[in-house]
């Protein structure tokens, strides 16, 4: 490959990245956003016959995209796009096991 393609590979590698996080953040704060789980939280379980399988499959998406979204940034082989992949996984990572808790508490 020459420089142009790797360039271009690199580009929508991050492009990639950033957006798989984006992605994470809505599913976390989704799960943080329901009702349900706002009434869990509150008080400490959620009505008979609730289905949380929604905010269970979010929680596990979130996490995956984050994933996806490092293994994205460490592909692209640039400093930007990893160093954005650390900063935005900082708060992402608490949320995530709590979000992880309270879905599956």
């Amino acid at each position: 490959m020459n420089s142009a393609q790797d360039r271009d590979r690199a580009v929508l590698l991050s492009i990639t990245a950033v957006a798989a996080m984006v992605i994470a953040y809505l599913l976390m704060f989704t799960v943080l956003s329901d009702p349900d789980m706002t009434d869990k939280l509150m008080n400490g379980s959620v009505a008979p016959g609730t289905d949380e399988s929604g905010s269970r499959a979010a929680v596990v998406l979130g996490i995956g995209a984050a994933l996806g979204g490092w293994c994205a940034a460490a592909a692209s082989r640039r400093f930007i796009p990893v160093a954005l992949m650390l900063l935005a996984s900082m708060p992402l990572a608490p949320m995530s096991l709590f979000t992880l808790a309270l879905a599956f508490g």
